[in-house]
């Protein structure tokens, strides 16, 4: 359980340090004139980023062999700390006061969840409607963010939440392969629970960079990361028959709260 628990956190780590990472050196991008040491110095920080963001899969698969998918996901809530102290010590951005407390209260609710998960009663997923319901909804939710009746708010409200929930998508897909397959990675490959892991990255990268276009990073983060915490819930309920207990859903609540009120701080 403590291994889990660490691999966790790594995962949310790695995968915030990369987004700090490549924040930092995101002038590369578009450089314009000789490509002096600045350039190579911004790419190679930017790479080193991109690399850390990929590998965010190898400790969320060891942590989810032992942990239930919601628990998992609720280190997003971890990842955001990371991501606040990182940007002030890299890139020099401005901390508050009530950090500090939101952060203790986001670190406490992941505490209780892990406490009251006696251990992962998850079984093996069966091809039932809720599956499919489960893992295709967000793509109908996208495609509706496409309609011209909404206007710019809405769609950055519709693109947000498909791209937390694909984000959740991926990490229930990586819980099946490891409860079907433990860490037999080459048996991955003839599932088609890899391929929905790889499509789900994709579209929740894309849902992202169109809920950015349309809206505000504040309104886009906190329902990205909201959904992100959310719909592994769901899917820990309706694939998996997982129950979480009255103390682990409040420790759910106050981990979004907190989350939601440091990205309006920011």
């Amino acid at each position: 359980m403590i291994f889990a628990f660490f691999m966790a956190m790594t995962a949310y780590t790695l995968l915030s340090t990369g987004f700090v990472l490549q924040k930092k050196g995101i002038d590369w991008i578009g450089w314009k004139g000789n490509k002096d040491k600045r350039f190579y110095s911004s790419f190679f920080i930017w790479f080193s980023g991109f690399f850390l963001m990929n590998i965010f899969g190898i400790p969320s698969a060891l942590s989810l062999r032992v942990l239930p998918s919601y628990i998992v996901s609720s280190f997003a809530g971890w990842g955001i700390i990371v991501l606040v102290f990182l940007s002030a010590l890299i890139l020099k951005e401005k901390t508050y006061n009530t950090d500090y407390l939101l952060s203790f209260l986001i670190i406490a609710g992941i505490v209780l969840l892990s406490l009251f998960q006696k251990s992962d009663d998850s079984s093996i997923p069966s091809n039932s409607i809720f599956n499919y319901i489960y893992f295709f909804s967000p793509v109908l939710l996208i495609m509706i963010g496409f309609s011209r009746k909404f206007n710019r708010k809405i769609k950055s409200v519709i693109f947000s939440v498909t791209s937390g929930t694909f984000a959740g998508i991926m990490v229930v897909s990586l819980k099946i392969l490891v409860t079907l397959y433990g860490y037999r990675v080459g048996r991955y490959f003839g599932s088609v629970y890899l391929y929905l892991y790889i499509s789900a990255a994709l579209l929740s990268l894309i849902s992202i960079q169109l809920a950015f276009k349309n809206g505000s990073m504040i309104l886009t983060g906190q329902l990205q990361y909201s959904s992100n915490i959310i719909y592994p819930v769901i899917g820990s309920v309706l694939i998996f028959g997982n129950n979480p207990g009255v103390i682990q859903i409040v420790s759910l609540i106050i981990i979004i709260f907190s989350v939601i009120k440091i990205l309006k701080n920011h």
